[in-house]
């Protein structure tokens, strides 16, 4: 079982536009994945998606992501930070600590995306957004406004 989790075809199932959505960030930005999980099985999903390619190993990953805002700061240290995620509380969480300086983008895709998440979610989003290629339409101004 093991096995078949660690050589799964993750590129599969990546969200359309996923990887088009790095590049046109990368245009105006240095884009991240701050990611959550287990400490073998998380990279080696991100590595099999094709992201950490893409990201040229701008990976970042961390058993909680909402309580390592000072180490991500300190590895990738800029005066405006943008949090894309699908899981509206953790974006709640995150503009809780960093205030102005984070701008959150909420992505209703995936288990995440009923209405119930954004209803327990603390803190709005600054923006949302229906799928992830959809971030390929934003410029610099619209981006850095999140």
């Amino acid at each position: 079982m093991s096995t078949w989790l660690l050589e799964y075809p993750f590129a599969d199932r990546l969200y359309p536009g996923a990887l088009e959505a790095i590049g046109h960030l990368r245009s105006f930005g240095r884009p991240v994945i701050l990611s959550d999980g287990e400490v073998v099985f998380q990279p080696r999903k991100i590595q099999r998606s094709g992201l950490w390619e893409a990201l040229h190993g701008d990976v970042l990953i961390y058993l909680h992501k909402e309580l390592a805002l000072d180490a991500v700061a300190r590895r990738f240290p800029a005066t405006h930070y943008v949090m894309i995620d699908d899981k509206p509380q953790l974006l709640a969480a995150m503009k809780r600590t960093l205030g102005a300086k984070l701008g959150t983008i909420w992505v209703r895709q995936g288990k995440y995306a009923s209405a119930e998440a954004i209803n327990s979610a603390s803190v709005p989003p600054d923006r949302c957004i229906d799928a992830i290629g959809e971030l390929c339409g934003f410029n610099r101004t619209g981006f850095a406004s999140a």
